[in-house]
């Protein structure tokens, strides 16, 4: 691997293990690149303006200079491991993809797993063997010339961490260094919808965790997620996914 300038650091293990839904605001782990497996239920990963589906047995792949945030759902389980690392190689420019990978190559990413979580594992075979697979699968792999705006994935970063707390356009477009204008027509042109509209997306996410998982009243989680007005958050709701939330509720 040595020819090809390529290595990785910090090599480590997640399980995701969540119930009917889960909505997921951001990468973890540093930001690292992450490669996957999806053992049970299905999700999707929203970045930039694109979107991935995944379902139960697919290999995925998501590299460190994306930021994208999740929705998965389960009858009734969701389950996901991941192996994450930094990966240091130039020119390494992909996007979050599937990866067509064969039961051998699955089971390498989950005895990778094992061996990193396991105390007594050994770390020097958790790296020989992800090295190998990182050797199988890379030819496999689409490269992207997308565009990776930084100051939209600073934006993304900062509203999908910072939902739950008091917003204006003026106070992001301060965090990110821009005009509200520009901030505007980078939302536009990229997502095709406005800041606002983005942080609603969250906020909604949010409110059906809530009506699926809890018995809160629709007013109560109005305000567990940041609207003022029961009665803006109905109509918000409503634009979204297309019924009320207690018609949502009743149809779960």
């Amino acid at each position: 691997m040595q020819k090809s300038g390529i290595f990785v650091s910090e090599l480590s293990t997640t399980t995701h293990l969540f119930h009917n839904y889960h909505f997921c605001r951001g990468n973890s782990n540093k930001r690292k690149s992450r490669l996957g497996v999806i053992l049970k239920g299905s999700g999707t990963y929203i970045y930039l303006n694109k979107k991935l589906c995944v379902r139960e047995g697919d290999v995925v792949f998501i590299p460190e200079n994306i930021y994208c945030y999740s929705e998965w759902h389960g009858e009734p389980e969701i389950e996901v491991v991941y192996v994450s690392c930094f990966i240091h190689y130039d020119g390494f420019q992909y996007e979050p993809q599937i990866i067509e990978c064969n039961e051998a190559e699955k089971n390498d990413i989950l005895q990778i797993c094992q061996l990193l979580s396991d105390e007594s594992g050994d770390e020097l075979e958790s790296y020989s063997l992800f090295y190998r697979l990182l050797k199988q699968i890379l030819p496999k792999m689409a490269t992207s010339k997308i565009a990776f705006d930084k100051t939209l994935q600073t934006a993304i970063e900062y509203l999908t961490n910072h939902w739950n707390e008091n917003f204006s356009v003026a106070k992001l477009s301060k965090h990110c260094c821009v005009s509200e204008s520009t901030l505007y027509h980078l939302f536009q042109r990229e997502l095709g919808q406005t800041p606002i509209r983005f942080l609603n997306s969250i906020k909604i996410n949010i409110a059906i965790d809530y009506l699926e998982n809890t018995s809160y009243s629709i007013a109560t989680i109005s305000g567990l997620v940041g609207f003022h007005s029961e009665n803006h958050f109905r109509r918000v709701f409503a634009d979204f996914v297309g019924t009320t939330p207690l018609k949502y509720r009743k149809n779960k």
